[in-house]
């Protein structure tokens, strides 16, 4: 069997209506992650900031060569892995949402088509998120 590239007809209201399905589903998503990333926000302006210093400063009469780069400010590591999935994830809703809101407008204005579709296509408006 040649199952690549088998074909399969659809109309162009049938992957309408998949492709609206998935601009549904998107969009979801990114006022999830949008609300996600408002809350990563808060969280790093809340407690994100840290200051580091040597121990050595915590004596009771630090040597002047303690001094030196005695501190530094840093960014917690987990909440910085947070904000850079919430960004990804925004990006990708973004670009799925916008492909497939390109894709239901265009069919949409030419629903009664009979379009050919082959394995990758279907995947594309039929398959799971």
């Amino acid at each position: 069997m040649q199952r690549n590239e088998w074909k399969f007809s659809y109309t162009a209201r049938q992957l309408a209506d998949a492709a609206e399905s998935k601009v549904s589903y998107h969009d979801e998503r990114l006022t999830f992650w949008k609300a996600k990333r408002d809350e990563v926000l808060g969280r790093i302006r809340a407690e994100g900031i840290e200051v580091d210093e040597k121990i050595a400063l915590g004596y009771r009469n630090p040597k002047s060569r303690d001094w030196e780069r005695g501190g530094q400010i840093v960014v917690r590591n987990d909440l910085q892995k947070d904000l850079e999935e919430v960004y990804e994830k925004l990006h990708w809703h973004t670009e799925k949402l916008n492909g497939y809101d390109a894709w239901q407008k265009v069919l949409s204005a030419n629903a009664d088509n009979t379009l050919q579709l082959d394995n990758e296509d279907w995947q594309y408006f039929f398959g799971t998120q």
